[in-house]
């Protein structure tokens, strides 16, 4: 990417701000992630290049330079918007995010990935996923690696389960949540304590989640 297309930060609207990167949506309606990390993107877009190209719903990359990875901005609520919005959804979403995992347990991770084993994103949550006009599409592949899917599934498990809700949205996470384990691998179960240990460590964790974990952990344990 030259630097006369770099974007101009005063005139894009910001979308999301997460622990080290920004999104935006620029003039020309292009989504720019921007990294405040110095990580460098090049193999986050890598990656979504090979995925695209083995039919995994994500974004199209336009380019990239070092921190700042320029893709098409997809339309659309995330799951997570649309579970608050639309809680009588949540069975459907469930399966539409299990069917997302199924589709990934059919790729082939590339070499360039780091780890051993299979493809994992490591952070696959409604938060990540637009519900987009042609359907889910999976977003934030910077955490990807390899390794063993159901520590994959069980991270989203994770996730959907300890994710803090309004008392009015507790029924619907319940109905997200059944429909997500009806439909993916039930050995996901023995996988919930490494998927923990990833969770916990990823990042500074209030007491109550760190708590809602311990008893998932322990539930899953007996």
């Amino acid at each position: 990417m030259t630097s006369g297309m770099r974007s101009v930060a005063h005139r894009d609207r910001l979308l999301a701000s997460g622990c080290e990167a920004d999104v935006f949506v620029r003039p020309d309606g292009l989504l720019v992630k921007r990294n405040r990390s110095g990580r460098d993107l090049e193999p986050e877009a890598a990656l979504m290049r090979y995925l695209r190209e083995q039919g995994i719903p994500v974004p199209r990359v336009v380019d990239v330079e070092h921190d700042e990875l320029i893709m098409e901005y997809v339309p659309g609520p995330r799951m997570s918007e649309e579970l608050d919005a639309k809680p009588w959804r949540a069975g459907q979403l469930g399966h539409e995010l299990a069917d997302l995992h199924r589709r990934l347990d059919s790729v082939r991770a590339p070499d360039f990935l780091p780890g051993e084993g299979e493809l994992l994103h490591l952070d696959l949550h409604p938060g990540n996923v637009v519900l987009g006009p042609e359907g889910p599409v999976v977003l934030d592949w910077a955490c990807a690696t390899r390794g063993d899917r159901k520590v994959d599934v069980a991270l989203s498990w994770l996730a959907l389960a300890v994710c803090k809700l309004r008392p009015v949205r507790r029924v619907a996470r319940w109905r997200l949540v059944k429909s997500f384990l009806a439909e993916v691998d039930h050995g996901v179960v023995a996988a919930i304590p490494q998927a923990a240990e990833i969770r916990l460590a990823r990042r500074d964790r209030d007491p109550d989640e760190r708590e809602a974990v311990r008893r998932l952990v322990e539930r899953c344990s007996h």
